[in-house]
C-alpha cells in the first residue's frame, strides 16, 4: 500500500477540461490522488522527471503533444489512455459589444472554429483563462466552456455552439507498460463490435455499460 497518495498533473488553472478529466481518471479507479494544476507540460515534464509527480495527464489536441512525447522520450512514457468528454463549449461574446473584433481562445480549439474572422487574435493557454479575458473585458468573444453565460446573467450572449466533444487524454508515466507489438484493450466497444457482424459499437457499450468497464 502506498503511505501517500498520487500525485497528477494536468493543465490548469482550476476548472479546465483537463482538470476535470484529470478527477474524473483518478474517480473512475478509486485511488487516493491529488491534482497539480500546471502552467505549462513543459513544467509537467520536468516535475515528472524529478518524482514531484507520479503521472501527467494531457489532451490529445493540444499542440505541445508532440514535444511532450519526445522531450525525454528515455525517461518519460506514455503510459494510458482513456475517453471522455469536455465541458459544453462554443464562442461566446460580450452582450455590451455589437460587433466584435477579437477573439480569445487557446491554440487546442481554433478547429472548431475560425479565429481569423476577427481582426485581433489572442491565445491563451485554457478556456478558463479565456472566460476570464472576457469578463475582465480583455477581449470582444471567446472560445470557452459555456458555463460562463450562466455564471454571468445578460453578459454574454452565445454566437457558436459547439457543446460537448470526446476527445482523448493521455497518461505519463516514469515507468513504461508496453512490452510487446502493441498494448491495447481487446474488450473494448470497438474489439467487440469487430467481432460481432452488424453490432455497432454504441450498442456494445450500452449493453453491459463498456465505458464504465474495468
Amino acid at each position: 500500500m502506498r503511505d501517500k497518495p498520487l500525485r497528477f498533473g494536468t493543465l490548469g488553472p482550476a476548472g479546465t477540461n483537463s482538470h476535470e478529466a484529470a478527477l474524473r481518471y483518478v474517480e473512475f479507479h478509486g485511488v487516493a490522488a491529488e491534482i497539480v494544476l500546471l502552467r505549462s507540460y513543459r513544467d509537467g515534464l520536468d516535475r515528472l522527471r524529478a518524482g514531484e509527480l507520479d503521472h501527467l495527464v494531457q489532451v490529445c489536441a493540444h499542440p505541445d503533444v508532440a514535444d511532450t512525447i519526445e522531450r525525454h522520450y528515455e525517461e518519460v512514457f506514455l503510459v494510458d489512455s482513456f475517453i471522455s468528454p469536455t465541458k459544453p463549449m462554443g464562442v461566446v461574446s460580450r452582450a455590451d459589444v455589437a460587433a466584435p473584433r477579437s477573439v480569445g481562445f487557446m491554440a487546442a480549439t481554433r478547429g472548431y472554429f475560425d479565429p481569423e474572422q476577427w481582426a485581433v487574435q489572442v491565445r491563451e493557454i485554457s478556456n478558463a483563462e479565456v472566460a476570464r479575458g472576457l469578463v475582465e473585458g480583455r477581449y470582444d468573444s471567446g472560445f470557452t466552456t459555456l458555463d460562463l453565460i450562466d455564471a454571468y446573467p445578460g453578459r454574454f450572449r452565445l454566437e457558436r455552439h459547439i457543446g460537448e466533444v470526446d476527445v482523448v487524454w493521455l497518461v505519463y508515466g516514469r515507468d513504461r507498460v508496453r512490452q510487446g507489438d502493441i498494448t491495447a484493450w481487446r474488450d473494448s466497444p470497438l474489439g467487440r463490435a469487430m467481432r460481432q457482424e452488424n453490432l455497432p459499437c454504441s450498442k456494445v457499450a450500452e449493453n453491459d455499460g463498456a465505458e464504465r468497464d474495468e
